[in-house]
C-alpha cells in the first residue's frame, strides 16, 4: 500500500529560477498567491506562486517542488524533474505537502519523539548524494534553513503516520472473511475457502486500514483549515 502522504511554511521572496531572470537587474513584486519578478525590459516573470495553506501555513510552488525533489532524494528515485505547476500530478503534490503540515502539526500534540540528529544526518547525506549533482535541485537554491524545516517535517510526518497506521490495523475474523468469499464466489472458482482464507483476511485488514487513514486524514485536513489552490485551477 502507498499511502499518499504523498502535507506549509515559508519566509523570503523566491529568486528566479530562470537564468536570464537571474543576470538582469530587476524588482521583486508580491501579488495575490504569488511573486513575480520584474526584469529590466518590464517583463514580469511569475517565480512562485501560492498554492495552498494549512495549520496558518502557506505552501508556494516552489516549497511543493523542493519537497517533492526531497522525497525522490529519499527513495533513490532517479526521475528528478521539476513537477511543474500545469502538470497534471501537481495537484497530487500540493496535497502531499499540505498532509505533512498537519501531521506534524498534530503529533506536536502528543509526547511524539522528534528525529534524532544521527537520523536526521543520515537522511541529509542520502539527500545530498543523491541530489547533490541535480541541475534542478542547485537551481531552486535551497537553504540549509529551508533544507532542515521541509526534510525534519516529511521525516516526523512519516514516522507519525506509520505510528497511526500500526494503531488502526484491525483484526479479521474468519467469519469476516467467509462472508467476503462467499459474496465474491465468481472470483475464486472452485478453489475451497481454506485456500484463500489468510489472503483475503490480509486484504480486508489492508482495506480496513486504508479507510481508517483516509477518515483520519480528512478529519485532520479538516481540522488544520487545509485549502489546497490547486484544486481551483
Amino acid at each position: 500500500m502507498k499511502i499518499i502522504l504523498s502535507f506549509l511554511l515559508f519566509s523570503s521572496i523566491l529568486l528566479a529560477i530562470e537564468k536570464a531572470a537571474e543576470k538582469a537587474t530587476d524588482k521583486t513584486l508580491s501579488i495575490k498567491r504569488g511573486v513575480v519578478k520584474k526584469t529590466a525590459n518590464g517583463e514580469s516573470v511569475l517565480i512562485s506562486k501560492i498554492v495552498g495553506t494549512a495549520a496558518d501555513q502557506v505552501v508556494t510552488s516552489r516549497e511543493v517542488q523542493i519537497v517533492n525533489l526531497l522525497e525522490k532524494g529519499l527513495i533513490s528515485d532517479k526521475n528528478l524533474n521539476l513537477v511543474s505547476p500545469e502538470d497534471t500530478r501537481f495537484n497530487v503534490e500540493v496535497g502531499q505537502v499540505l498532509l505533512e503540515i498537519v501531521v506534524q502539526t498534530e503529533s506536536n500534540l502528543f509526547e511524539f519523539d522528534q528525529i534524532n540528529d544521527q537520523d536526521f544526518k543520515a537522511s541529509v547525506e542520502t539527500i545530498n548524494k543523491n541530489l547533490g549533482q541535480s541541475k534542478e535541485w542547485k537551481n531552486l537554491q535551497v537553504s540549509n534553513p529551508e533544507l532542515e524545516r521541509f526534510l525534519k517535517r516529511k521525516l516526523v510526518a512519516k514516522r507519525f503516520i506509520k505510528v497511526k497506521s500500526d494503531s488502526m490495523k484491525g483484526f479479521i475474523t474468519d467469519s469476516e472473511a467467509k462472508d467476503y468469499f462467499d459474496k465474491n464466489r465468481l472470483k475464486f472458482g472452485q478453489v475451497p475457502f481454506a485456500q484463500f482464507k489468510e489472503n483475503i483476511k490480509t486484504f480486508l485488514s489492508q482495506q480496513q486500514l486504508e479507510e481508517r487513514l483516509k477518515a483520519w486524514f480528512e478529519i485532520t485536513k479538516k481540522k488544520y483549515k487545509v485549502k489546497n489552490y490547486a484544486n481551483e485551477s
